[in-house]
């Protein structure tokens, strides 16, 4: 499947496709399905699938905290003809609150509804009830379950999604494990995640039009992009790579990007442990952290990994990253070993040390490696496909298996846990 199938179908619509979403104020003539979708609030990296689903065969109005930044994320500011309606969120006692679901629930505008799939969100609970029984059809988008633990906490969230038709879904692992809480695997639909993606394939077109950038013989190259928190752990990092120098002949140069509450404690260890590492700081040039990805031979992220993996594949580093996947994002699926970058035991240094020392050796073929990145984003990972999955999950048609990784990479696809 290429960029350019999953795109026509954003061209035009889809015959015959909307009688699934036909209300019961509309039986007859097929046309195009009204959708809301909430959102505690839009960042500005889903400008790409916003656009897309802004483009697609039904009509959307989006609904969200109009704040201009949210746990230092920039808002996307929409354009002007796209149906933006603010609709703030209020926290209490840990409880937070958004009105305007329960109002699109109840408004007789809309015939589907997509809900943010967070059951702390109480007006949540209240909207999707709402709008099932005002005759829509409910979506909820997001992680779905994080474990396959017979928790309360897993139990809470099986009779929160049950509230739902249906589910929108980053990862295949998140539909494995509701297919074992017993939901229906026609009504769980993975769709993967995204950045800007036209934006991203100009830059990535102009870095591979420029010569190479020079290196230093026996030099491995190590990124690290995020805030540095503990959560990060990139002192597990730091330590692999003390140790990795110690034992090969190879020369680790490290870069973080990123500022935080962890930078003090984290140049402290470096100077401790006599490492060489260039702290960047904050950096929010798109075009820059772009060259830094592509000029790596490997974005390391030993705590979890997100959206970092799909900004690394995009512009053809591979990633290393933990393979404890109840710890993980579901991004964490994009890295296949050998093929996409390596996972190690989480936490464990000399593990981690070992990877950071095959890296020449599994990622020998620097273009074949970019190869195999550019597919997991252009075939996978890209607001194009997570739109036609959304659209799918909008028009009730069955979902599609999900496993698309697997069938991607084959055998590299192993080693979680």
């Amino acid at each position: 499947m290429t960029i350019v199938s999953l795109m026509r179908p954003l061209r035009g619509s889809r015959a015959g496709s909307p009688h699934a979403m036909r209300g019961p104020r509309e039986r007859g003539a097929a046309r195009r399905p009204r959708v809301a979708i909430v959102y505690h609030f839009f960042p500005h990296y889903r400008k790409g699938v916003l656009d897309a689903i802004s483009r697609d065969d039904f009509d959307v109005t989006f609904f969200g905290d109009p704040v201009e930044r949210y746990q230092g994320i920039p808002a996307l500011h929409f354009d002007a003809d796209t149906d933006f309606r603010p609709a703030a969120v209020k926290v209490l006692n840990d409880v937070s609150f958004q009105w305007a679901a329960v109002h699109a629930a109840l408004s007789s505008e809309f015939d589907v509804l997509v809900l943010l799939a967070n059951p702390n969100f109480l007006t949540t609970w209240l909207a999707a009830a709402l709008g099932r029984l005002t005759g829509k059809r409910v979506i909820f988008w997001g992680h779905g379950f994080l474990s396959a633990d017979r928790s309360l906490k897993n139990h809470v969230r099986r009779i929160f999604f049950s509230l739902g038709h249906a589910q929108y879904l980053y990862g295949y692992r998140a539909k494995c494990i509701a297919e074992d809480f017993g939901f229906r695997s026609r009504n769980l639909y993975v769709g993967f995640n995204s950045l800007d993606y036209q934006s991203q394939l100009r830059t990535r077109r102009e870095l591979l039009a420029r010569p190479e950038a020079p290196r230093q013989p026996f030099e491995i190259r190590i990124l690290g992009v995020s805030r540095l928190t503990d959560k990060c752990a990139y002192d597990v990092l730091m330590y692999a790579v003390s140790l990795a120098q110690e034992t090969s002949a190879w020369r680790f140069r490290l870069t973080l990007i990123g500022g935080g509450p962890a930078e003090s404690s984290l140049k402290a260890l470096a100077k401790q442990l006599k490492l060489d590492i260039d702290f960047v700081g904050e950096l929010y040039d798109e075009e820059a952290v772009a060259v830094h990805i592509f000029d790596s031979d490997v974005v390391v992220s030993p705590g979890k990994v997100g959206l970092t993996a799909m900004h690394s594949l995009m512009f053809g580093t591979p990633v290393i990253s933990h393979s404890h996947m109840d710890r993980q994002m579901p991004e964490a699926e994009a890295v296949a070993h050998g093929f996409s970058g390596m996972l190690f035991r989480y936490g464990d240094v000399a593990d981690l040390s070992r990877c950071l020392i095959s890296i020449p050796e599994v990622f020998g073929d620097r273009r074949q490696t970019r190869e195999n990145c550019f597919r997991i984003i252009d075939e996978i990972y890209n607001p194009y496909r997570q739109c036609q999955v959304l659209s799918d999950a909008i028009h009730g048609k069955a979902a599609g298996q999900g496993n698309d990784m697997q069938v991607l990479c084959g055998g590299a696809y192993e080693g979680r846990s």
